[in-house]
Formats: structure tokens, sequence, C-alpha cells
């Protein structure tokens, strides 16, 4: 089997330029928070408005961990960010060299991702852990400070405390 197969139309090319900008963006941010680069606006919406952390909580810490070296630390930050940092840098370098080479390049794992059952194998893992982090925080007690803390537990507090008055 040949390693690269057809040319890249215009198209395509724009295309694979826009796929390589949203993979190093996690990747060269990562190195960048490390430095002290500090966006005020970034964290996670549904944290803050609903009180319930989202299944990709965790991941700018474990990415800035895995820049940093620091395998454990990512891990403990979110079990999948090392898994995720290293496929936006396969990412990242496959589109590279179909640039460069301005070609398709055939790679075993491309049908593999593409496969609609091992997306949704994917999918099922991921949630599947975020709902046993999900019960942690509940035992713990964090969840309920998460709501409470929340614009929605702000809110609902709000309403029944003025209820009461």
């Amino acid at each position: 089997m040949e390693k690269y197969s057809e040319i890249l139309s215009n198209k395509e090319r724009s295309q694979r330029y826009i796929c390589l900008a949203i993979a190093l963006i996690p990747i060269i941010g990562s190195y960048l928070f490390n430095l002290g680069l500090k966006i005020p606006f970034l964290g996670c919406p549904l944290l803050r408005y609903v009180g319930i952390p989202c299944p990709g909580w965790g991941l700018t810490r474990s990415f800035m961990a895995v820049a940093r070296g620091d395998f454990s630390q990512a891990i403990a930050y979110h079990l999948f960010g090392p898994v995720f940092f290293a496929v936006f840098l396969v990412a990242g370098l496959h589109l590279i060299l179909e640039l460069i080479n301005n070609r398709k390049i055939r790679a075993f794992y491309i049908p593999l991702i593409q496969n609609y059952q091992f997306q949704i194998f994917c999918f099922l893992v991921l949630f599947s852990y975020h709902g046993t982090r999900l019960q942690e925080l509940w035992k713990s007690g964090e969840l309920y400070n998460f709501f409470i803390h929340s614009t929605l537990g702000n809110w609902l507090f709000g309403l029944i405390s003025y209820s009461y008055f």
C-alpha cells in the first residue's frame, strides 16, 4: 500500500489549514498558559452557569501538565488529557505533512477514527468516565457547592429566599 494518494485540491488545502489551527491551538495554548498567559473568560461555561462540570473539565490543566512533562499530574486532572494531547499532536503532524507534500496521506488510524462504531465507543467511554467523576463530586459535596455558586443556583436560591420573605 502506498503512503500518499491523490493531490489536495485548493478547497482541501484550506480545510487542512483550518483543521491544523484547531489541532495546534490546545497544544500551543498549554505551553503559553504554563508561561503565565491568562485568559479570564476561559472556563467551563456549563460549570459556571449550571453548576455541573462538562466532560472536558480539567483538560486545560491536564494539557498544561503534559506540556510540562508531568504525566501523573496530567492524569490526575483528566484521565484522557494525555491521550487527547497526543491525538492533537499526531493530527497536527499529519496535517503539516499533507500540506508540505500537497497530497493526502494514508495512515492506519484514518479508517479507525472514521469508523462510526469506534466513535460511539469513545463517546461512551468518555461519558462513563465523566459519570464516575460526577459521582465522586456528589459524594464529596463538591457538586452541591458548584451548583450553589453557579448562575442557576444563585437564581434558584434567590427565588426560594425571596418567596419566604
